[in-house]
């Protein structure tokens, strides 16, 4: 009897020893290990106490868990399908989670009824415009899909005066770290004819403000641009700027090259700038897309005999291209890109050399051979860069997951 006594006190004593030592663990050591968990992990970590959930709600601590997420070689290879259910997505829409190597689904975020359409995403943020009918003004809304958060925003105020058809692009700026929503459209004034108006709504005042500057873009050219780019997830977001591929602002007359240059659309600035993309002496017909290359902005050029990639060393105002890559091409491979030129594309790197993933494919730079992924996907729509985040968990007036419901 004594001996169980003396073993129940040297475990309670144990016990207390340890809770001891645990308090005195310094703040900023509690910081670190809690910023390299998993979003969903850290969000039930509130609950354990008081300080914790400070942490977690401070707004450097959600600036410092994105930033550790962004170099976490797992969530860099993980993607979002967005897909639409039954003919014309009658049946309602599913999010997934894939691995990008062979879209093997994870994890099923949503699956809903609701009609609704992605114009944009950025780090843990997607841009989500419900689908309510023709003629209607379709609400949009900020939507974090790993916890299951999201933020509906005011319509644009440029609704009013444009010509009905808005274009949002959706990103962050670095240096204010603020998300920020780019509304474009073109409007008609008996003074000055056509021309193209903006307003910025910023995720920190949560409000619009009207751009009467042009954002550095004439209405022709914005004009041309999106009517080939007439879908709106179609650009490309990287460090602060969305990109897309276009021709030289400054060039008249028959455009028989439409993808000479990159149109960059700088969040912080919040004004366009155009960059000239890297030619070689045989790429006239070549398909140009834009994606990551590690830490690097990159273009994919592909030709029916010919491939290559080029990465840019620096920013985009002061840095210079370098190949990193050439070799020969297929026409399966140059007709695949070619079928629909405008969608993201996405690089990771595997024991058989480097591959792209496009619609339901991947294809392998050294070999040029093409392979079937995501065969249980009935009819694909989207794929997103996916990455666990925690914005909108505090604050902003967020709401859960029912708030979808349009």
């Amino acid at each position: 009897m004594q001996k169980m006594k003396s073993r129940k006190k040297t475990k309670s004593s144990s016990n207390s020893t340890l809770i001891s030592e645990f308090r005195y663990i310094p703040p900023d050591l509690y910081t670190q290990i809690l910023a390299n968990l998993p979003a969903k992990t850290v969000l039930r970590f509130r609950c354990v106490c008081k300080s914790w959930c400070d942490i977690i709600d401070n707004p450097d601590f959600v600036t410092q868990h994105r930033n550790l997420c962004k170099i976490n070689s797992v969530s860099s290879k993980l993607l979002l399908s967005f897909e639409c259910l039954g003919r014309f997505g009658r049946k309602g829409r599913l999010l997934t989670v894939r691995h990008a190597d062979a879209l093997r689904k994870t994890d099923q975020i949503l699956k809903t009824l609701q009609r609704y359409d992605i114009n944009g995403s950025c780090n843990e943020l997607l841009l989500i415009r419900g689908l309510i009918g023709p003629g209607e003004r379709n609400p949009l809304m900020l939507w974090n899909p790993c916890i299951r958060k999201s933020l509906s925003i005011p319509l644009p105020p440029i609704l009013s005066s444009c010509d009905g058809r808005v274009v949002y692009a959706f990103g962050f700026a670095p240096n204010s770290n603020d998300y920020k929503v780019v509304a474009m459209s073109s409007q008609w004034s008996q003074a000055d004819g056509w021309n193209v108006c903006f307003a910025v709504y910023t995720l920190s005042d949560q409000q619009w403000s009207l751009r009467n500057d042009g954002f550095n873009m004439s209405y022709p050219y914005y004009s041309r641009m999106f009517s080939r780019y007439c879908c709106p997830q179609t650009g490309f977001n990287f460090q602060g700027a969305r990109y897309w591929i276009s021709y030289d602002p400054n060039r008249n007359g028959n455009l028989a090259d439409n993808s000479t240059h990159l149109v960059i659309l700088d969040f912080d600035l919040e004004k366009f700038n155009y960059m000239e993309l890297p030619f070689a002496s045989d790429d006239r017909g070549a398909i140009r897309l834009p994606f990551r290359l590690r830490e690097s902005l990159a273009v994919f050029c592909i030709s029916s005999v010919k491939s290559s990639i080029w990465s840019l060393e620096g920013d985009s105002r002061n840095g210079v291209w370098t190949q990193r890559f050439s070799g020969l091409s297929s026409s399966d491979g140059f007709d695949l890109f070619r079928s629909g030129p405008f969608l993201p594309l996405f690089y990771y790197e595997s024991d058989d050399g480097g591959r792209f993933v496009y619609w339901e494919k991947s294809y392998n730079i050294s070999s040029c051979q093409i392979h079937e992924l995501g065969k249980s996907m009935k009819h694909y729509v989207n794929m997103l860069m996916y990455m666990e985040g925690l914005v909108l968990c505090k604050g902003y007036g967020a709401e859960d997951l029912q708030s979808l419901a349009l």
